[in-house]
């Protein structure tokens, strides 16, 4: 595989965030955030992640920071972000998970500006993704959608190669065209995919084709604007955590479509909470109703995800075992219940799951994307699966985590 995401632009990208934390005002802001976070959380921190509460506001920090370096609209250029940390390079790149991440996407984004006209130019590599949006957003918090195109959906040519373009014209019968707004700031790009052993990020880059009367933002122009937005964002992004955290424990109510909340407008998802004690189990059976993409996450009480790329917290339609009836059942839990789709805790009792459907089919498949939530004590989980779920002793355990860490390397290019 050559690697889409090790390009020029992606390690400027990075050393630009690393010179950004030298700096005296982004320790300032970092403190900032985390007493908001504080203020907001009051009393109801669970004891066992307190010790994770400084590198997740870390963390929060290096999220806006990736997209400062991503910001300019007369010079734009594609940024991962999202990402838990990791090496390459020669350089150590800061973990920036945030706002409820799905370690399924590689999360990618672009500065833009309502007047310009870009050229998105990509290639399939390799199998593609399960499901890619390509998002125009209002807001550095990439709640706020202008537009969204998707593949499939997207005219691809027979080589795997495609063109989108952007300006502030309506279409007029142009394929693969985006309209901006007054109000844009990025596009927004999430590559989904169910198999971490087989698809790869799109290949992708972007141009400003017009000539520019503005000069490209300075560095700091744009970290100063991203210290700004970081601390704009904490009450945004609490009410997205308290659409999870504010549920009844042990609650997990049926899908609905996230666009009328800020997230990405084809997708449907359920967003739960759990408080799971030693001997509990949640069993989470769930249909994937023909979804493009589908899968069930855990993330942690700081809203981001818990460590996908160590663990198997989390199952795509494809890594799972699926059911007789075309259903996956999924059994989360501390110890290890000795079936293969076993999601693991990480010791955390206090937990947000969520399952997402996108690219669903017009017409309803199966009972549609639907899920059922039981807790059960551990030593009766058995009793509580359907016929035939698949099992999986320590040994096969063992080798299907070390399966899932290196295409988690393979996928990611690190």
């Amino acid at each position: 595989m050559t690697n889409p995401i090790a390009n020029a632009g992606q390690f400027a990208a990075e050393a630009e965030v690393r010179a950004m934390w030298q700096e005296a005002a982004t320790r300032t802001a970092r403190d900032h955030c985390a007493q908001l976070w504080r203020v907001g959380h009051g009393n109801d921190v669970p004891p066992e992640v307190e010790p994770l509460f400084d590198g997740a506001m870390d963390a929060w920090m290096s999220n806006y920071l990736f997209k400062a370096a991503a910001r300019d609209p007369v010079r734009p250029r594609f940024v991962r972000n999202f990402m838990p940390g990791y090496s390459w390079n020669g350089a150590a790149v800061p973990d920036a998970r945030m706002g409820g991440d799905n370690p399924d996407n590689c999360y990618r984004l672009a500065g833009i500006a309502h007047g310009g006209r870009y050229r998105v130019t990509g290639r399939i590599v390799d199998a593609r993704p399960a499901h890619v949006s390509f998002t125009l957003v209002e807001n550095w918090g990439t709640s706020m959608t202008v537009q969204t195109v998707e593949l499939p959906g997207i005219e691809v040519a027979p080589d795997g190669r495609f063109a989108i373009t952007i300006d502030d014209q309506p279409a007029n019968g142009r394929p693969n065209h985006m309209t901006t707004n007054p109000r844009v700031k990025f596009l927004f790009v999430r590559d989904s995919m169910m198999d971490w052993e087989r698809e790869t990020p799109l290949a992708l880059e972007i141009e400003r084709i017009d000539a520019p009367a503005a000069q490209p933002l300075s560095f700091e122009e744009r970290l100063e604007e991203a210290l700004r937005r970081a601390r704009e964002d904490v009450p945004l992004y609490y009410w997205f955590f308290r659409l999870s955290a504010a549920r009844a424990v042990n609650s997990m109510p049926q899908p609905m479509r996230t666009a009328s909340v800020g997230g990405l407008v084809t997708q449907a998802s359920s967003i739960g909470r759990l408080r799971l004690e030693d001997d509990q189990a949640a069993i989470i059976r769930f249909d994937p109703a023909g979804a493009a993409y589908n899968s069930l996450q855990l993330a942690m009480w700081w809203y981001r995800s818990v460590d996908a790329h160590l663990l198997q917290s989390g199952l795509s339609a494809t890594q799972a075992a699926r059911d007789s009836d075309g259903m996956i059942t999924t059994v989360v839990s501390a110890r290890d219940p000795g079936i293969a789709n076993w999601v693991q805790t990480d010791g955390l009792r206090d937990l947000l799951p969520m399952i997402r459907w996108q690219g669903l089919p017009e017409r309803q498949q199966g009972e549609g994307p639907v899920h059922r939530l039981d807790i059960v004590p551990f030593d009766r989980i058995a009793a509580h699966l359907p016929d035939g779920v698949e099992r999986m002793d320590a040994q096969e355990r063992q080798a299907r985590l070390d399966a899932r860490r290196a295409a988690w390397n393979r996928r990611t290019g690190i």
